[in-house]
């Protein structure tokens, strides 16, 4: 039987123990990790802690709801030792719909793909992009695009200084400055949470920033977040000469080659759209297809009551 537990229910040595040892293992899925990008998440769980399924709950417009977080790409179902079937997914979704009536987005990893039916919502197809570095760093290098290689190329010859910091907050001022025109209006939490984030993967050895300076400025930078089996592209920012000077290429083509040769997989965390997806492919990354759970299940007045609502909180964003 599937149960639903709030936060303070959690067994988290047992819900991390699933996670860590899981085949579909995903750093966002960890306890620690979650409790930053989304404080007061519930969970699903099945048998002692052998297959769990964590929800970011929120509270909107006075309604519950799961709504995928910021800097936590995918999530699904997870299992100890096995890959959960058609069966599986199928008790934990209805157990979700039992509890959750709105869902604006859940997004499940591609190791859920396989047998995963929406019942009562849609499944949206989304793409992400991973490049596995087991090969040596001139065979992956090799597979570059003509138009990436002339990037790096061209990146190479801008007597960029390089360097590993600690500090994100040069990547957040640029990313403020120069890198919301084409997504709209970013919340000003959002950069609150990535620092305190930060903070939390650097106590635990799992994160690295780089960044390309010119004049002492820094120009560009590049954050990744490790685990043991993936490298994560979880942020970036560049002002107009890093962009101009192909930095950031320059600054992934420097982790690329440092782990390849090994057992794991280079997630670009492609977003939905096409030049980004287009410049991640650049780099011999192939397509990574997941899913988006999106479900509206309010009685009727509810519904419109909350569409109203959503189109003037979008009208006051967009002034």
């Amino acid at each position: 039987m599937v149960r639903y537990l709030s936060r303070n229910q959690i067994d988290v040595t047992a819900y991390d123990r699933c996670i860590a040892y899981s085949p579909q293992r995903l750093i966002y899925a960890f306890s620690w990790y979650l409790d930053v990008v989304t404080p007061g998440w519930e969970l699903l769980v099945e048998g002692d802690y052998e297959r769990v399924m964590p929800l970011p709950v929120r509270w909107r417009y006075g309604v519950k709801a799961v709504i995928q977080p910021l800097f936590c790409h995918q999530l699904g179902v997870f299992a100890l030792h096995e890959t959960p079937d058609a069966t599986v997914l199928t008790r934990f979704l209805h157990t979700l719909y039992q509890h959750v009536r709105y869902i604006p987005s859940y997004q499940f990893q591609a190791a859920n793909m396989p047998g995963l039916t929406a019942e009562a919502g849609q499944l949206i197809p989304m793409t992400n992009h991973v490049l596995n570095l087991q090969k040596p760093y001139t065979e992956l290098a090799a597979g570059y695009s003509k138009g990436q290689k002339w990037n790096l190329r061209h990146g190479l010859r801008q007597n960029w200084e390089f360097t590993e910091t600690d500090d994100i907050a040069p990547l957040i001022g640029l990313f403020r400055t120069y890198n919301t025109g084409g997504i709209g209006r970013v919340a000003s939490d959002a950069y609150a949470k990535l620092q305190r984030l930060v903070a939390v993967l650097q106590e635990r050895q799992q994160v690295r920033i780089r960044v390309a300076q010119r004049n002492g400025r820094v120009e560009a930078g590049n954050l990744l977040v490790t685990d043991v089996n993936r490298v994560i592209h979880l942020f970036c920012s560049a002002s107009p000469e890093g962009r101009k000077g192909s930095a950031r290429t320059v600054i992934l083509d420097q982790f690329i080659r440092e782990y390849a040769g090994q057992s794991i997989w280079f997630d670009f965390e492609s977003p939905e759209v096409d030049s980004l997806a287009a410049f991640n492919r650049g780099f011999g990354a192939g397509p990574e297809p997941y899913v988006r759970l999106v479900s509206n299940r309010l009685p009727g007045p509810m519904r419109f009551l909350h569409q109203i609502k959503k189109r003037l909180h979008q009208t006051l964003l967009l002034r």
